[in-house]
């Protein structure tokens, strides 16, 4: 999964503890659970891990390590006026890696 910090225009908010609050795919009206938001729900309801990757430059990307789907909610974004879904990513182990 690759992440960054506001400039694909995504929200998504990395807090102190190591967890991202990442904000699901869709950038235009109510986002619904097809494309992956589909794949982090099920990943959610599997325990599934997966590699995360945070973009700092162009073509430039940098491995976090792995993470899985702690949680997530399906809340109004009220200054958009659309329903968009913030998965909640903590970081874990991964077999055969970090």
């Amino acid at each position: 999964m690759l992440v960054d910090r506001g400039e694909s225009g995504y929200r998504n908010v990395f807090l102190p503890d190591g967890r991202i609050l990442y904000m699901g795919e869709g950038k235009r009206g109510n986002q619904e659970p097809l494309g992956g938001n589909l794949r982090l729900l099920l990943a959610h309801q599997e325990g599934t891990p997966f590699r995360v990757f945070l973009r700092e430059g162009p073509g430039v990307w940098r491995v976090l390590g792995c993470y899985r789907v702690e949680g997530w909610r399906y809340a109004l974004l009220e200054e958009e006026g659309r329903y968009v879904y913030w998965f909640t990513l903590a970081p874990c182990r991964c077999e055969g890696g970090p």
